[in-house]
């Protein structure tokens, strides 16, 4: 269970945002795409066209018009003609309050001086709200492949696939929120659930109308606790959108594509055009593994779905910040475990017996009294402990502190650079880190003794 941020720069990763800009392409393809040359022997694609080609579809799809919308396609690829037109029915079904395509980056050749065909590579962002919970637009990008056969011939769209971030390290998503549940489901159930959706492959209908309830309720408990303890003009969404997905590889592969190894994660998604604007993180996407121990019951539902959910509720007020290691994940996921418990005493914890091993020194690290950190968060199966850790921080404050206390200081540290978030909440709080160190290790020796 995570927070997840995959803020795009151009097509790279990282904690900085993308002003929309004028998007058109870059270097060589740029230059030549301009305008034409005026020699009627030469294939060349200008920036007219491309515009004229992105507005089109996005004129189909909010008209919902079926045959503009895959006409920009290769009518020759069947294959491609069916799946998009997959797609457009999806999208249609979702309760979007506004669409649009938006031309980004483009690669490869756009001029040929023998008339000959071109072909090159699209980069367009899928720009979306879902009504009543994206506090901003946020986007999807595609990467279209174009082929434009002669002089007088129309573009074509032969391939669609995700964009990729320009420098991939092996971390991280390998495109950018690529794909949605539109893209790669034959179908999409949506499941209203208060303010909330709740989206499903046909088969789990109806473990999503099972689930919506839960889903409602976890969003009613996570608004009305910041609604007592959260500053009332602070931008926080009023709904949610959760997707279900059955397994990790179906989890890594929902709004990102990357290796998953939580059982449920919120992705933040960066607010589209979002220069100078307070607000950075525009929307968030809750992905949930049903074949994780927390769909046992009702109960594990109800948790995973706080947990996540309150990971989503102050996403908005994220700085978005680059920072060598990001915020300070007990700060980030200790939040999120306790809106999720804090109503349950902690002997009815499910991480318990791994936090009692670890204060009784059978662990491969020994508790030192210290706070965990972001380096050593996954080190030997420690993952469930720093949790825990986390969890009992944030218990300790709301109970040293009070929740207001507390709220106040999680928030200063989501504003803070993320490599400053830790000394932000201590400032809140009002202590130095090595005070609160003492006094929180003491308070989990004697609740885990």
């Amino acid at each position: 269970m995570s927070l997840v941020l995959v803020v795009a720069v151009g097509a790279g990763v990282g904690l900085v945002l993308r002003d929309s800009g004028d998007g058109q392409g870059t270097g060589q393809a740029q230059e030549q795409a301009k305008g034409k040359t005026g020699d009627p022997a030469t294939t060349v694609v200008t920036d007219d066209e491309i515009t004229a080609l992105v507005e089109g579809h996005s004129k189909a799809l909010a008209a919902g018009d079926t045959a503009a919308f895959t006409s920009i396609f290769d009518p020759k690829n069947a294959a491609l003609i069916r799946a998009q037109t997959r797609v457009f029915a999806n999208l249609r079904k979702m309760p979007f309050s506004e669409v649009s395509y938006k031309v980004l980056r483009r690669d490869g050749r756009v001029e040929d001086s023998f008339g000959r065909g071109v072909k090159f590579t699209q980069d367009v962002a899928f720009v979306h709200r879902f009504a009543g919970i994206d506090l901003r637009p946020v986007s999807e990008w595609y990467r279209w492949t174009i082929e434009k056969a002669s002089a007088d011939a129309p573009l074509v769209v032969t391939k669609v696939g995700g964009a990729s971030p320009a420098m991939l390290n092996g971390e991280g998503s390998k495109t950018v929120y690529y794909p949605g549940p539109w893209d790669i489901w034959p179908d999409v159930t949506v499941v209203k659930a208060g303010g909330n959706v709740v989206l499903a492959r046909p088969q789990d209908a109806a473990l999503a109308r099972r689930v919506a309830p839960v889903v409602a309720a976890a969003a009613a408990a996570d608004l009305a606790y910041w609604k007592r303890n959260g500053d009332p003009n602070a931008p926080v969404p009023a709904g949610f959108v959760v997707a279900l997905a059955q397994g990790k590889a179906q989890l890594g592969n929902l709004f990102r594509k990357e290796k998953a190894t939580e059982a449920g994660v919120s992705i933040g998604m960066p607010s589209w055009g979002a220069a100078g604007d307070a607000v950075k993180i525009g929307g968030t996407r809750v992905v949930m593994d049903t074949t994780s121990s927390f769909f046992d019951d009702a109960a594990g539902i109800a948790e995973i779905s706080r947990h996540e959910l309150a990971h989503s509720l102050i996403a908005g007020l994220d700085s978005a910040d680059f920072s060598l290691f990001g915020k300070a994940n007990w700060i980030v996921e200790g939040f999120a475990e306790y809106v999720a418990g804090r109503d349950q005493p902690i002997s009815r914890n499910r991480r318990l017996p791994e936090g009692r091993a670890y204060v009784a020194g059978q662990l491969a690290q020994p508790f030192n009294g210290k706070l965990p950190d972001n380096v050593f968060w996954d080190y030997k199966g420690m993952t469930n402990v720093n949790y825990l850790m986390g969890h009992l921080a944030m218990r300790h404050i709301a109970e040293r502190y009070g929740d207001r206390k507390l709220v106040a200081g999680v928030v200063a540290a989501y504003r803070a650079n993320g490599d400053e978030s830790e000394a932000a909440l201590f400032r809140a709080l009002g202590v130095s880190k090595t005070d609160f160190e003492r006094q929180w290790a003491s308070y989990v020796r004697r609740l885990l003794a």
